[in-house]
């Protein structure tokens, strides 16, 4: 092996320096790099656990929320549903009285036309009545006041009957 040492040019002593100081850096770097850094790891993967957590918390809660929300809208519909129903069922029930009210006014209404007509039948009779009295008042007055031949006669009828048909 001394051989192999002696054609590699090794020095041994120098090696072995090498392999001290390195140690040394290495304990040097363990005790003043290694541990700092491995420290800011640990609090930085504790720091992004912590984050994780938080963050499936709020989904957590925004789950909730948007069933919350979805209930809500789903009472607000059937709400509205239900207050739609009853305008619809107001609405009829309204038309329905305003139609029956129209029934009664206009059934009043044709009662009060037939009781006017029936009134105003009435007193065409009673006034074509008197009117048909007058006249054969008249008529009377007429023969009565005068003697008449048959023609005469015929002639003041004639004349009666055509004053009648005017009235």
């Amino acid at each position: 092996m001394e051989d192999i040492a002696k054609s590699l040019d090794l020095n041994w002593a120098l090696i072995i320096t090498q392999i001290l100081g390195f140690i040394i850096a290495l304990w040097i770097l363990k005790a003043f790099a290694w541990k700092p850094l491995l420290g800011m790891l640990e609090a930085r993967k504790k720091k992004i656990t912590g984050d994780l957590s938080d963050a499936e918390k709020i989904k957590a809660d925004a789950g909730k929320l948007l069933d919350e929300y979805r209930a809500k809208l789903r009472e607000i519909d059937a709400e509205a549903r239900t207050k739609i129903q009853e305008a619809v069922g107001e609405a009829s029930r309204i038309s329905a009285e305003i139609k029956e009210s129209a029934r009664e006014e206009s059934k009043q209404i044709i009662a009060r036309s037939r009781e006017e007509l029936a009134r105003d039948i009435a007193k065409a009779r009673v006034q074509l009545r008197d009117e048909i009295a007058t006249m054969a008042v008249k008529a009377a007055e007429k023969i009565i006041s005068t003697h008449l031949n048959e023609a005469e006669q015929r002639r003041l009828l004639d004349d009666f009957l055509k004053e009648v048909d005017q009235a």
